[in-house]
């Protein structure tokens, strides 16, 4: 059982020693580490993960601008290393990528404005193809300010070229202003036929942008731009802050989520509860301030089905926590390790939400009196599938079939931009001897058991995602994806 105040034994060991060792050394101490899976919670490895890195920027010799690809170069090999202890353990990724996304930020602030003609941009003509390469474009009456859509012989119908650039006047009812007149006649830019079509008038407009003719210096009020030479900064301190800010961002999800709780929870529902993670319970608890509600939990078995037994046995017996001096706030070891489920059954009883323990096996029957369905998750994948608890996937189809809205509440930096091609690879496996012991030696040398502890969810039965910055569809992650980790996703793997 937790108690309040106390570190995870080898997330505290790990965090004290990487201030006092070698970036090099605390990486072999975190790579062990992980492949034991002494610390399995995915914010404890996000914390690890993120130290590391501040430690090794820190020490790390590329810290000016000019050498900021052998900076992210560096990175990306830790985070290779990294994620090559332990694959499965989505996170790690998720953080060495958001690191590398505050180094190239660094680097974009730092340079100057890139070239207008260096922008992607999309449906962009050449000059050459969208308004013709001599002035001849123009026509008889260059003075009238029409051109012809391509290079060449200007349009050619019944009548002369006069007579169609009057058409054209006619037709169009664009003002052209006067210092574009001018433009047209010195042959910098020439516009299109506004009769031709708009999509014509526009790349001519782009093109005075990029090939027009520069004012004279002495035009009032305008003067040419100096440009400012490179200078080649230390980018180190920067990017040491931006992961100090991802570490703070660690430490304040809890309750960044819990605060859309009021909005989710109303008086009087029942809700499912699949999980106790530390993210869950403050949300939860958050809610019992200003709400009373009704929490059904699955015991989820057979990772968590002793703790769950003894609370069904006795649950007049059920005490809160251990050192939880305030019950209304989750103590610091709550935020590190996930809760037994008769852990927060206590918790959330001490604060006095009803709370009634089922078996698995009983989610069909008291599915229809829910009114909504609560999990926690361990990973969020970038199409708005999820890996958790093992037997999510059996409640939320559960919940789909009784139209009862799932709701899975997290931190963004659960959130991965992997895509599932293969969902199985990324799930973990437990001891099988919580399902059958050695005592049943003739079944144990006759059969394969398997213990997951990890269940694959896809998005279509997801109906929202709760986040710290908001809420989700799971066909609008994509975006949240975006917004997190840029353009550029490096693969790790």
């Amino acid at each position: 059982m937790a108690i309040a105040g106390e570190q995870p034994p080898a997330l505290a060991k790990f965090l004290k020693l990487v201030t006092s060792i070698k970036a090099d050394d605390a990486t072999e101490v975190l790579t062990g580490l992980l492949k034991r899976r002494e610390i399995t919670s995915s914010r404890n490895v996000a914390k690890a993960v993120a130290k590391l890195l501040l430690r090794f920027v820190s020490q790390n010799r590329h810290t000016k601008l000019s050498e900021s690809q052998g900076l992210i170069k560096d990175v990306r090999e830790l985070g290779r290393h990294l994620v090559a202890a332990q694959p499965r353990e989505l996170v790690i990724g998720n953080i060495v990528r958001r690191v590398l996304g505050v180094i190239r930020e660094e680097c974009h602030e730092s340079n100057a404005l890139p070239g207008f003609a260096d922008l992607t941009l999309g449906g962009r003509l050449s000059r050459a193809s969208s308004i013709g390469e001599e002035s001849t474009d123009f026509g008889s009456n260059p003075a009238s300010g029409t051109a012809t859509p391509h290079s060449g012989r200007p349009f050619s119908r019944d009548g002369g070229e006069d007579d169609i650039d009057a058409m054209s006047r006619r037709k169009s009812k664009a003002y052209i202003p006067p210092n574009l007149r001018n433009l047209t006649r010195q042959g910098s830019i020439a516009l299109p036929n506004p009769s031709y079509g708009e999509n014509n008038l526009q790349h001519a407009l782009f093109s005075l942008l990029m090939n027009s003719t520069p004012l004279p210096s002495d035009s009032p009020g305008l003067k040419p731009e100096a440009k400012e030479p490179f200078e080649d900064k230390d980018i180190r301190g920067d990017v040491i802050e931006g992961i100090r800010e991802l570490i703070d961002e660690l430490e304040m999800v809890d309750e960044q989520v819990a605060a859309h709780s009021e909005t989710h929870i109303h008086a009087n529902e029942i809700v499912m509860v699949l999980g106790s993670s530390p993210t869950l319970q403050t949300f939860l608890m958050k809610a019992a301030v200003k709400r009373k509600f009704t929490v059904v939990m699955i015991e989820a078995y057979p990772n968590d089905f002793y703790e769950t037994q003894e609370v069904l046995r006795a649950p007049s017996k059920t005490t809160p926590l251990v050192g939880l001096k305030n019950p209304g706030k989750p103590s610091p070891a709550n935020k590190d390790e996930p809760l037994t489920s008769a852990e927060l059954k206590a918790t959330l009883t001490s604060v006095g939400v009803e709370t009634i323990l089922i078996p698995d096996s009983a989610v069909p029957a008291v599915m229809s009196r829910v009114n909504k369905v609560l999990m926690g998750s361990h990973v969020i994948l970038r199409n708005g599938s999820m890996i958790t608890t093992a037997g999510a996937r059996t409640v939320a189809r559960c919940a789909q079939e009784h139209s009862i809205p799932v709701v899975v509440v997290s931190g963004v930096y659960k959130l991965s931009p992997r895509y599932p091609f293969d969902p199985d690879s990324m799930l973990e496996t437990g001891d099988s001897s919580t399902l059958i012991g050695w005592e049943d030696g003739d079944m144990v040398g006759n059969a394969e058991i398997f213990n997951p502890t990890m269940d694959f969810v896809p998005g279509e039965l997801v109906d929202h995602y709760i986040t710290n910055v908001g809420g989700y569809t799971p066909q609008n992650l994509y975006k949240l994806v975006e917004e997190q980790y840029g353009s550029v996703i490096d693969t790790l793997e």
